[in-house]
């Protein structure tokens, strides 16, 4: 038996609809194994503590989730005009921790041999 397609547009759900690591106001979780986190947070929207100056942004997820924040359909999306280079240096500041520690074995050894 054939089956012959008669729409082959795509009927993607939410397809029109911004996704927030695309946005300008998107702040990665930098401790994450991923660009794209539960913890990610949206510098859009957040609350400011009088005292300190402290600003504590909304996690992302939660504010697409109100619909008096960002909504479902993303009222204040910006697109991301650096993407890439945004990812870049999301995964360049995740692996720090990791080089200082390595740097600091190297030097402990180059220091052992070197005696």
């Amino acid at each position: 038996m054939i089956l012959f397609c008669v729409n082959s547009e795509k009927m993607i759900r939410n397809g029109n609809i911004p996704s927030c690591k695309n946005c300008k106001y998107y702040k990665p979780e930098f401790y994450s194994n991923s660009f794209i986190s539960d913890f990610s947070k949206c510098e859009k929207t957040g609350t400011k503590d009088i005292y300190t100056d402290i600003i504590k942004y909304d996690f992302a997820e939660l504010s697409r989730k109100d619909e008096n924040l960002c909504g479902f359909k993303g009222r204040y999306f910006e697109p991301e005009k650096n993407l890439i280079g945004k990812m870049i240096k999301y995964e360049f500041i995740k692996v720090i921790p990791y080089f200082i520690i390595f740097s600091f074995y190297l030097l402990i050894l180059v220091k052992i041999y070197d005696h």
